[in-house]
């Protein structure tokens, strides 16, 4: 969506509804399943690992589940762009540490002594490596990818890559599930996606 110019604030756009036109053509045409409609992260990553899908999309944190399996062999490529030399822009998750406001002072900078450890470059490329996650700092990601290779394309997503809560904040969820309404709607053939999207965005 993002990668195609769509945004979250409006999702009823021409640029969302080729995004999941794309989704829908991938499931129409047999490369992605039907039953993807009601597939969480872990069934995706579930199918992939038992052979069930050629591909999938998927964070880092799952290389320890499929290097369990010790037959898998797969390779890591980013999410191809809509047009040539075009930016791929993917979500980022993750905890933002932060510093409330509670009017006590000594808690207050504990608090941030704590967030200043969490934060150093020995435990960022630390946490990174325990929890399969990019560190924040980009300083870091040479020295991380050298250490990690197969980190290497999550890497660089993350040069490009937006917060799925930095427009909205605490509305993200509300827009969330106005997008998967509609791509529910449109992969299960109940309307086409932009007016999947419409009525989702309406809803």
């Amino acid at each position: 969506m993002w990668s195609n110019g769509g945004d979250e604030k409006n999702i009823a756009t021409p640029e969302t509804a080729g995004a999941l036109q794309l989704l829908v053509d991938l499931v129409k045409d047999g490369s992605a399943s039907k039953s993807v409609v009601n597939w969480g992260q872990a069934d995706v990553n579930d199918q992939f690992k038992a052979g069930n899908a050629a591909m999938m999309i998927n964070g880092p944190w799952q290389f320890p589940v499929l290097n369990d399996e010790k037959s898998l062999r797969y390779g890591v490529a980013p999410t191809p762009a809509p047009k040539p030399g075009a930016t791929v822009v993917s979500p980022l998750g993750g905890e933002t540490w932060t510093v409330p406001q509670t009017g006590n002072k000594a808690r207050q900078q504990k608090a941030a002594k704590i967030v200043e450890c969490l934060n150093s470059d020995d435990n960022q490329l630390l946490q990174a490596k325990q929890r399969q996650t990019v560190p924040t700092k980009t300083a870091l990601q040479a020295k991380f990818v050298a250490d990690q290779p197969a980190m290497a394309t999550f890497s660089e997503l993350v040069q490009t890559a937006r917060a799925r809560t930095g427009e909205l904040g605490a509305d993200w969820p509300k827009a969330a599930t106005k997008i998967y309404t509609g791509e529910q709607a449109a992969l299960t053939g109940q309307a086409p996606p932009l007016k999947a999207l419409q009525q989702a965005q309406n809803g």
